[in-house]
């Protein structure tokens, strides 16, 4: 007998997996192309700039890829119920050239980050990010 606890586990578990493969796929490895599988054509990203819908967010991660080559993010944690998940990361990279009107420091640089992903259907429909200093940025 499945209960209502164990479909809330479930869901929790599989948007865990899709924020993990999101991080993983998109970010660390660049794959943008694959972001259909992650997230709802009319995504939200709301960070440094509010992106809106898939496109625009795949053109958004490639110049953040561009300015950073190396970027590498490790997630710290994740938790969250229902269709709400926070995750916690190190985000590590080398500001290479220039991003959004900043000009490039060319050092390494650290900063640390929460993400807050509300599901829809089993993908990504809204994410907010909540970062540290980005002083290489400046």
């Amino acid at each position: 007998m499945v209960t209502c606890w164990d479909i809330n586990l479930m869901s929790n578990t599989d948007n865990k997996a899709v924020a993990r493969g999101f991080v993983q796929t998109i970010f660390n490895e660049g794959k943008t192309d694959e972001g259909k599988n992650f997230v709802t054509p009319d995504i939200i990203y709301h960070g440094l700039d509010e992106v809106k819908g898939l496109e625009n967010f795949k053109q958004w991660v490639a110049e953040d890829r561009v300015a950073i080559p190396d970027l590498n993010i490790t997630i710290v944690d994740t938790f969250g119920e229902q269709d709400k998940l926070a995750m916690r990361w190190i985000l590590k990279g080398t500001f290479a050239k220039e991003l959004r009107g900043s000009q490039p420091s060319h050092e390494k640089f650290e900063t640390q980050g929460v993400e807050i992903f509300h599901f829809q259907d089993g993908k990504i429909k809204e994410a907010w990010t909540i970062f540290g200093s980005m002083d290489s940025f400046k």
